[in-house]
């Protein structure tokens, strides 16, 4: 009986033996000092040793100097408590350094031994890595794609906010779901008159402002489609200023037709009379005066009609010539025709002269000093011409009524005529010089007040002197 249970044993024993030396996981056996007893094949290659090379080595001499002390201390627990399980860093001769993982529990026997299981982790840490580094480059071009899609978002509201159309979108239940500044400063709370404009339509419609006044607004409509149904995106222009523009225009060419008619009209009923025979009568003088005033007024319409249009377009580059400037004011003083008892004076040096083109030049300081005529009932007006460094300066001052303060921002405009002034005019007075000078590279300014009267002031560049020193 003894015999055969002796026997039995050994079968068992040299069964777990072929089955210890046999597993893929590399397995050790060490006393309770770590010292290498039994090792099975894989372990052997797992450290690059040969056979049962490695009985009797310490296995902590494979563990690297930073995981020693950790090592000794689940050594020391693994001999009384449950199994224990950690990773360090294992460095055996003839191969790299790997990471592994250490399974450790101490023998069912209580024979003082240990039994351990070691994994390689050099694959899975790897592949872990690898996975990381997808992770953390899918994250980064996510981030990325992110603020590239809040920039384009931010840049698409900031060009939608700052266009100078009202844009607005509305949803299929005909809410606002948008609208920019320029949408929230024209509507206001009109709103509704323009959300009832179905899509596919253009229309002009009319809406009055927080003041009173009445906003012409073209407004386009167009519909969108998409997943969540069907909304539309309206948008829409404040015509108010260019519908005002061209009503004043369109005045003007009815108001200038009449005025070109009058002065006609005279000139050829003035012409019939001297052919019918006043032209050798006492009144032939009389005539002949009534038609070079006419003749006179149609060409200064015509000439500062023209002079705008060309400055305006730059049709034409302005010739430069040395303008002596008091025989220029004085010539201007001599034309005018001011009201009886208001005087008419030049004050400008004799040297001062200036380099710029005499036609826009004089027309400017003309239309000032009509302006100063047609207005000044008594006092006097005065040209003054001096230089202020390189820089001529032409001003024009009288004693008239003066420009209302409300009006004053408005008189540079073409066709605008100061209302219940009383004078003829086309409006165009202020507007032509103001091209004029911007076509010689000068300012314009003027200064009035109500009841004292009003100086305007011209510079252009390049003011010379006729007396060398």
């Amino acid at each position: 009986m003894t015999e055969e249970l002796a026997l039995e044993q050994q079968l068992e024993e040299a069964q777990y033996r072929e089955i210890f030396d046999a597993a893929p996981i590399p397995r050790l056996i060490t006393d309770a000092s770590g010292s290498v007893i039994e090792a099975n094949k894989a372990a052997a290659e797992l450290f690059g040793a040969a056979g049962q090379s490695l009985r009797g080595r310490q296995l902590s001499s494979f563990v690297s100097a930073e995981d020693q002390a950790e090592f000794t201390q689940q050594l020391v627990e693994a001999k009384t408590g449950p199994p224990r399980i950690w990773r360090a860093s294992l460095r055996p001769a003839g191969r790299e350094p790997f990471r592994a993982e250490l399974h450790v529990v101490a023998s069912a026997r209580d024979d003082g031994l240990l039994h351990w299981a070691l994994s390689d982790l050099t694959e899975h840490l790897s592949l872990q890595g690898e996975l990381r580094l997808l992770a953390s480059e899918l994250e980064l071009r996510v981030q990325e794609r992110t603020r590239e899609v809040d920039a384009e978002r931010a840049r698409l509201a900031a060009v939608i906010e700052q266009i100078p159309a009202g844009l607005m979108i509305v949803g299929t239940d005909g809410k606002i779901a948008m609208a920019n500044a320029e949408a929230r400063r024209l509507l206001g709370r009109e709103v509704a008159a323009i959300v009832g404009i179905p899509p596919g339509k253009h229309e002009r419609t009319e809406l009055e402002r927080k003041d009173g006044s009445i906003a012409v607004i073209d407004v386009n409509v167009a519909p969108i489609t998409g997943a969540e149904g069907a909304g539309a995106v309206y948008l829409f222009h404040d015509v108010s200023e260019r519908e005002q523009r061209e009503q004043v225009e369109r005045q003007f060419v009815t108001n200038a037709a009449h005025q070109l008619q009058s002065p006609l009209a005279g000139i050829l009923s003035a012409i019939e009379v001297l052919q019918a025979g006043a032209k050798d009568g006492p009144e032939r003088e009389i005539f002949l005066g009534h038609i070079e005033r006419e003749s006179i007024r149609l060409a200064r319409l015509t000439r500062a009609l023209l002079i705008l249009a060309r400055a305006q377009t730059g049709f034409e580059a302005p010739k430069d010539e040395v303008v002596a400037v008091r025989p220029l004011l004085a010539e201007i003083a001599a034309s005018l025709r001011p009201a009886t008892g208001v005087d008419v004076e030049v004050e400008c040096s004799s040297e001062l002269a200036v380099i710029t083109n005499r036609e826009l030049m004089e027309q400017a300081l003309v239309n000032v000093a009509e302006n100063a005529a047609k207005y000044t009932m008594h006092g006097r007006i005065v040209l003054e011409g001096r230089a202020d460094g390189e820089v001529a300066e032409f001003v024009v001052s009288d004693t008239g009524p003066g420009i209302p303060t409300e009006e004053q921002p408005h008189v540079v405009e073409r066709f605008y005529r100061v209302d219940g002034n009383g004078a003829e005019g086309f409006g165009l007075g202020f507007a032509i010089v103001r091209s004029a000078l911007e076509a010689l590279d000068g300012e314009l300014e003027f200064e009035s007040h109500e009841g004292v009267g009003t100086a305007v002031r011209m510079r252009v560049p390049r003011a010379i002197s006729l007396v060398e020193t």
